[in-house]
């Protein structure tokens, strides 16, 4: 049963003022505030023990309990490490709906096709510089030795700045 609560009124045209009575907060049982409050009554004897809410005379005033549980409730909501985990749950499913429309949006593409796709380029690189001198040189071969000297040296070049990007990002060189 829901327990009202009278309501301050202008006085009417012509009535008399009477003196304000003292106001005394509204208490209520504690079925009435579990009822008020959309929980069980077991639930308010626990809170009632663990000092959120307080009796005063027969009952709880309903204002104050109603601000407690309320504070109550906002401040387990701050400490409580579920909300930690589930706000790092959603920002983690967020980002892989952002890395799954991007994929589609071929945007992205597998880290190891992405690396295939190099590796196949430097492969081709590498195999045309190797027969660059039998290309340029023809029959001469103190010109075909310069440019395998030439690419060897680049070959070298190009080894040594990979080891030192390895190296930097502490990556194992293949």
């Amino acid at each position: 049963m829901a327990e009202t609560v009278p309501i301050d009124r202008p006085p009417a045209a012509g009535a008399t003022v009477s003196q304000p009575r003292s106001r005394k907060a509204a208490t209520v049982s504690a079925s009435a505030l579990a009822q008020h409050l959309d929980c069980s009554r077991t639930y308010i004897g626990k809170l009632e023990a663990e000092g959120v809410f307080q009796r005063q005379g027969g009952g709880f005033p309903l204002d104050q309990s109603r601000v407690a549980y309320l504070r109550y409730l906002r401040r387990e909501r701050r400490q409580s490490p579920r909300s930690a985990v589930d706000a790092e749950f959603a920002l983690a499913k967020a980002e892989l709906v952002r890395l799954r429309v991007a994929e589609k949006q071929r945007e992205l593409i597998p880290q190891e096709e992405a690396f295939s796709q190099m590796e196949q380029l430097v492969g081709l690189f590498l195999t045309g510089l190797s027969g660059l001198s039998a290309r340029c040189g023809g029959r001469d071969l103190a010109a075909r030795r310069a440019i395998d000297k030439a690419v060897f040296d680049l070959r070298v070049e190009i080894a040594e700045a990979c080891t030192k990007q390895a190296d930097q990002r502490g990556e194992p060189l293949y």
